[in-house]
């Protein structure tokens, strides 16, 4: 089997083959900038327009740690609301979670009734200003598990839950961020 030479009139169409490749590239990344600055200028639309406002709930899932618990509520309510916490829309609800009468703690009933009083006391005390404070004593041992199944059943469709265990310090970013999410993925 032989080489042949290359005909001189391949030159032509290899040339016009290169012309329309570089043409069809041009026109694919002329669209796609396009629907990129489309896409940024609704993004921008959608964050002008008024969204309907939403109701934020903190769900503060504690037992009997008051040194855990009083840093998560210090840090949330550092926090930056922005808008929504001026306008009281960020409610807190407080589950505090009932010790089990039948544990093998080595405290006595009357230890732990004292630190659930401590809890209590200092949750009482405590000043929530975004929005309306809500405690939930437990009169049973309902475990970790049972506080997050009966922790939050939503009312309405443009209301949201943000649950927290009493050993968790948050951001002070935390609601910026979360309020992004919302508006993005939920509203637009």
């Amino acid at each position: 089997m032989a080489f042949t030479q290359p005909k001189k009139n391949l030159l032509p169409l290899l040339l016009f083959l290169f012309c329309i490749s570089v043409i069809i590239l041009l026109i694919l990344l002329s669209e796609t900038t396009h629907s990129v600055s489309q896409r940024d200028a609704t993004l921008q639309l959608n964050h002008n327009n008024a969204l309907p406002p939403f109701t934020f709930l903190i769900k503060v899932l504690t037992f009997n740690r008051l040194h855990s618990l009083s840093r998560c509520l210090l840090s949330l309510s550092a926090a930056d609301y922005g808008l929504a916490g001026d306008s009281q829309r960020i409610h807190l609800h407080i589950y505090i979670d009932h010790f089990s009468l039948s544990s093998p703690d080595s405290k006595s009933v009357g230890d732990r009734l004292s630190n659930a009083k401590e809890i209590l006391d200092f949750v009482d005390k405590f000043e929530w200003r975004f929005g309306e404070k809500l405690v939930h004593y437990r009169t049973g041992n309902a475990g970790l598990q049972g506080q997050w199944l009966e922790a939050w059943w939503p009312s309405s469709d443009h209301e949201f839950a943000f649950v927290v265990e009493d050993d968790l310090e948050v951001s002070p970013l935390y609601y910026g961020f979360l309020e992004s999410v919302i508006r993005n993925y939920y509203y637009d």
